[in-house]
């Protein structure tokens, strides 16, 4: 009886062992630094197009993300997209764009991330460029920011 314990306990340990050794993390969330990770290339069939990454300086000025400000751009007015003439029935979606708030207090370089057919995307982009708000803050100074707007549409 005492070999059979004792033969448990030794495979026991053993295979605790070898686990350990597999290079599997029991339990343990601690990630290898992220320069020994390398980057996972985007194949050209996955089925989620990826945004493409923001640039730190669009004509010669530097534009900031959210998160570097020391306060955030606040929209005082964001107006509804107006349509001309009937808007198709039935249509329903989202509209996402990418724009710039300027430090000038001006809405520049809007691009279309998501967009709806039937002239909403257009519409949502004038609406965009009617956008009042008080520029972003980085050291006392007002600052551009990168934003994306969203507009839905719900019609029947």
């Amino acid at each position: 009886m005492r070999r059979i314990l004792f033969s448990l306990t030794l495979l026991t340990l053993l295979s605790t062992a070898v686990y350990a050794q597999s290079g599997r993390n029991k339990g343990s969330s601690s990630k290898p630094p992220e320069s020994a990770v390398p980057e996972p290339s985007p194949s050209p069939d996955s089925a989620k197009p990826s945004k493409p990454s923001l640039p730190k300086i669009v004509d010669g000025e530097r534009i900031y993300t959210s998160k570097e400000t020391d306060e955030k751009a606040q929209i005082l007015k964001k107006p509804i997209p107006r349509f001309r003439g009937e808007p198709r029935r039935q249509t329903r979606g989202y509209v996402i764009l990418r724009a710039i708030l300027a430090a000038d207090e001006t809405v520049k370089h809007i691009e279309v991330i998501t967009g709806v057919p039937n002239g909403f995307t257009e519409s949502s982009i004038a609406a965009a460029r009617q956008i009042k708000f008080k520029p972003a803050i980085k050291d006392g100074k007002p600052v551009s920011v990168w934003i994306e707007l969203e507009y839905t549409f719900q019609i029947y």
